[in-house]
């Protein structure tokens, strides 16, 4: 260890073991207690380089995440997008080593500031906290705390219970036309989820048992499901594809605006797409299903989750008390 006085500051120099370290202080008392410490934990064998911490930026991060996460990913369009869209963001341009818990809850704010929902945002700092741990188990970038853990997450959104009547479906499938009405009536009476309808193909379908098999899932656990008579009817008056598939759809963003404009002429307010599970979920259950038969078909791991979704309506309740 060398010190030595330069431009109105202390230089403490460490040279030992192939390693070469220099750090300049306002006193000479820091200087050598900053070198002491140094020579310890080579000698010891706990020193860690920490220049990736100091120059390695947040984006260069996630980026690196994003290269060993794709190939397990079971979405991977989806992991990009979400990579992509936060190194845009101002959040991405912090090195890792300025990467703070309040930088973090301030980014929160911002997003949630800028009407993000909170399980967007909840996402985001998920998606940041897996690139740090990554970084710390498998990329040799000496984290030793993640700042993700001391913040607040948002607190999530209460669950939806739209649904809508038996009126206000026939009123919904008949403002749908073509496709999109195939499309709605197939997500009502199966219960999946618009990917799930979309991956279905030709060789999914047991048309003598009236079955098929959802192969991509959200669980990643693929399961078989019972088709109704009308979806029966629906699948085999479309025309063979290319592909496999029933429903050919190449631009989400344009389903939805056609899913907008058949709720404006049906006069269906605050209805989602993906609220046709718990409509048809409600009216199963209200038809006699078990909460395993209704597990099943949905995809759902638990009774908690399945609840969330079979939304029973008062009036179904008043009628059985007159039973």
């Amino acid at each position: 260890m060398h010190i030595r006085k330069l431009r109105n500051k202390w230089q403490c120099i460490v040279r030992i073991k192939n390693i070469a370290l220099a750090q300049s202080f306002i006193s000479k008392a820091h200087a050598r207690k900053w070198g002491n410490k140094q020579e310890a934990e080579i000698r010891l064998g706990t020193y860690s380089d920490d220049s990736k911490l100091t120059n390695l930026r947040l984006r260069d991060l996630l980026k690196l995440y994003f290269d060993k996460a794709v190939k397990v990913s079971r979405r991977p369009k989806l992991l990009k997008y979400e990579v992509d869209l936060l190194c845009r963001l101002q959040i991405s341009a912090n090195t890792l080593s300025t990467l703070t818990a309040l930088k973090l809850s301030n980014f929160r704010d911002e997003r949630l500031k800028a009407g993000k929902s909170t399980t967007t945002v909840g996402k985001y700092l998920k998606l940041i906290s897996r690139a740090i741990v990554i970084g710390q188990k498998e990329l040799g970038i000496s984290i030793a705390n993640n700042p993700v853990d001391l913040v607040e997450k948002p607190r999530p959104n209460p669950p939806r219970d739209r649904t809508l009547n038996k009126t206000e479906l026939q009123k919904l499938f008949n403002a749908c036309n073509g496709q999109l009405r195939n499309i709605v009536e197939v997500a009502y009476y199966t219960l999946c989820r618009r990917s799930e309808i979309l991956r279905l193909s030709y060789n999914d379908v047991d048309w003598i048992t009236s079955t098929a098999i959802i192969r991509e899932t959200k669980n990643g656990i693929p399961r078989r499901i019972g088709l109704a008579p009308r979806v029966i009817e629906i699948l085999k008056s479309l025309p063979r594809s290319i592909s496999g598939n029933f429903f050919n759809i190449t631009s989400i963003s344009s389903f939805e605006k056609s899913f907008k404009s058949a709720l404006k002429r049906s006069s269906i307010k605050n209805l989602r797409f993906h609220d046709l599970r718990h409509c048809g979920a409600t009216h199963l259950v209200e038809s006699g299903w078990s909460t395993m038969e209704l597990m099943q078909q949905g995809g759902w791991s638990s009774q908690q989750m399945a609840k969330r979704y079979s939304n029973i309506s008062p009036t179904h309740l008043a009628n059985k008390m007159k039973l």
